[in-house]
C-alpha cells in the first residue's frame, strides 16, 4: 500500500494542494519522494525537511478530488463519499495490541474493502498487527492497523525505509455516503468507544492524536537567572513533589494536569494565608481607638470578623492568598507582556474572567476569579448545575492546548506562595 511507485512528477498546482492541506512548505521532488519544510507545522516535527512517497501523494490528491478532507480537531481524515474515517493514534506505554494472534475478533461479512485479514498483515518486510471488529448488522467495521496513504507519516528525508515508515491508525468503515460533519461525529464516537474498550478490557491504551497546529506552542520566553546559588528556599515535601510534576506533564501536553498541580500548591497554602488574614482583621479591631471591651458593639465586631472568616469561600480564600503573597508589581509585569491577547475579552479560553489592568478592581482579585473559574471548568462534571455557564475543559481539547499562558501564570503564583510562606 505504501511502496514507492513509478509515477510521473506532480504538477506545481497538485503539489500546492497537498502542501496547503498538510500545512507544509514544498521544497522539491527527489527519488520518489515529495520533500517539504515542516517549520510552519506546530506538531511533532520541530522544523526541518520531511518527506512522503510520491505514490501516497497521488492517493491524497485522488481523495481530495472526491471530497475527502483532514479532520478539524484531530490528526486524521474523513472521506464522506466512501463513509470512511481514519484517526492517527498513539499507544501509551508498552501495553499495545501487538500479539494479536492471542485475540479473537468479532468480525462478520461486510461490504467494505479491507487490505488484509487479522491478526497480521505482511508488508515491507514486516508483520503489522490488525485488529478488526464488525457491527452486528455488518454495516460498520472498526480497524486498528497500519496507515493508509492518507495518514502516511511525514518523516525526515533520510528515513526512507524501515520501521518508521508506517504508523498505527484507527479506521472507521461506515460504507455509506454521509455529510462531513455527521461522518466525523459518528466516527469520533465509535473511535472513543473502541479505544475505551481497548484500555478497559485489554489494558491496551491508545489515544487519538490531536491536531497540534491548533495548539499554542509558543509560550512567552521566561525569565531565567544565570546565577546559581546555594538553596535558600525551604519547601515542604508535598509542595516540592507538586511543583516538579507540571514540567513533565507540559512536555506531554497534558496541560490541565499541569494547571491543577500548580493549583494544589496554592491550596496547600490557603489555610495559613486565611488564618493570617483573620488574625490581622481581629487585631485591627482590637487596636481601634474606639474599641471598648465593655461595649457589646465592640465585641460584636470581633465576632462578626471571625464569622465572616469561617464562611469564606475557596474563591475568597484564593483572592486573600494572592493579595497577601504575590506583589502587585509582579502581576502587572506579567500581564504587561501581552501574551498575544490571551487574557483579554477575546482570548481562547471561554467561561473565565478577562484581566484588565486599568479597571477599578485589583489585579489580584481578577486573577483569583480567573484561576478559580478555570479550576472549576477542569474539575467539575459537565452536568453540575452550579457550573452550567461553562462546559467542562477536557484534557485533550483545543482549549486545553491553549492553556500555556495560564499555566505560566499559575507557575508565578505558586512560586510566590512558596517564597512568601518559607
Amino acid at each position: 500500500m505504501l511502496e514507492e511507485e513509478n509515477v510521473s512528477e506532480l504538477s506545481d498546482e497538485q503539489i500546492s494542494r497537498i502542501a496547503l492541506k498538510l500545512d507544509l512548505t514544498y521544497v522539491e521532488q527527489a527519488e520518489g519522494l515529495l520533500v517539504f519544510d515542516s517549520t510552519r507545522q506546530a506538531g511533532v516535527q520541530r522544523g526541518g525537511e520531511v518527506a512522503i512517497p510520491t505514490g501516497c501523494a497521488m492517493e491524497i490528491l485522488e481523495a481530495l478530488d472526491r471530497g475527502a478532507d483532514r479532520m478539524e480537531g484531530y490528526e486524521g481524515w474523513v472521506d464522506p463519499q466512501n463513509g470512511f474515517a481514519e484517526f492517527e493514534v498513539q499507544s501509551q506505554g508498552l501495553a499495545e495490541l501487538r500479539r494479536t494472534e492471542r485475540f479473537t475478533f468479532e468480525t462478520r461479512p461486510c461490504s467494505h474493502t479491507h487490505d488484509a485479514t487479522p491478526p497480521y498483515e505482511s508488508a515491507e518486510g514486516m508483520m503489522h498487527p490488525i485488529v478488526r471488529v464488525t457491527s452486528p448488522d455488518g454495516n460498520t467495521c472498526i480497524e486498528l492497523s497500519r496507515n493508509t496513504p492518507l495518514c502516511v507519516p511525514r518523516l525526515p528525508v533520510d528515513l526512507k525505509e524501515g520501521r518508521g515508515r508506517t504508523q498505527t491508525t484507527l479506521k472507521i468503515f461506515i460504507g455509506e455516503t454521509l455529510e462531513r460533519g455527521e461522518l466525523e461525529r459518528k466516527a469520533l464516537g465509535l473511535a472513543n468507544s473502541m479505544l475505551f474498550e481497548f484500555d478497559a478490557r485489554h489494558r491496551a491504551a491508545y489515544v487519538i492524536r490531536q491536531k497540534w497546529q491548533d495548539i499554542d506552542s509558543r509560550p512567552r520566553r521566561p525569565a531565567i537567572s544565570y546565577s546559581v546559588r546555594y538553596p535558600r528556599t525551604s519547601v515542604p515535601v508535598d509542595v516540592a513533589a507538586l511543583f516538579s510534576i507540571p514540567s513533565a506533564f507540559t512536555l506531554r501536553r497534558y496541560r490541565t494536569l499541569a494547571f491543577l498541580s500548580y493549583y494544589q500548591i496554592l491550596e496547600f497554602y490557603l489555610p495559613a494565608a486565611h488564618r493570617r488574614d483573620a488574625l490581622r482583621k481581629v487585631r485591627r479591631v482590637l487596636r481601634s481607638l474606639e474599641f471598648d471591651t465593655e461595649k457589646d458593639s465592640s465585641v460584636l465586631k470581633i465576632v462578626n470578623s471571625v464569622e465572616r472568616s469561617q464562611g469564606a469561600s475557596e474563591g475568597d480564600q484564593l483572592r486573600t492568598l494572592i493579595e497577601e503573597c504575590v506583589p502587585e508589581e509582579k502581576l502587572r509585569e506579567f500581564f504587561e507582556e501581552g501574551h498575544g491577547g490571551h487574557f483579554g475579552k477575546r482570548g481562547p479560553i471561554s467561561g473565565v474572567a478577562a484581566i484588565h489592568l486599568n479597571s477599578g478592581e485589583s489585579v489580584a482579585s481578577q486573577v483569583a476569579k480567573r484561576v478559580y473559574a478555570l479550576r472549576n471548568r477542569i474539575v467539575h462534571a459537565k452536568d453540575d448545575a452550579r457550573y452550567a455557564d461553562a462546559s467542562v475543559l477536557l484534557p485533550g481539547s483545543r482549549e486545553a492546548g491553549q492553556l500555556g499562558p495560564d499555566i505560566e501564570l499559575m507557575r508565578l503564583l505558586a512560586i510566590e506562595a512558596i517564597v512568601d510562606n518559607r
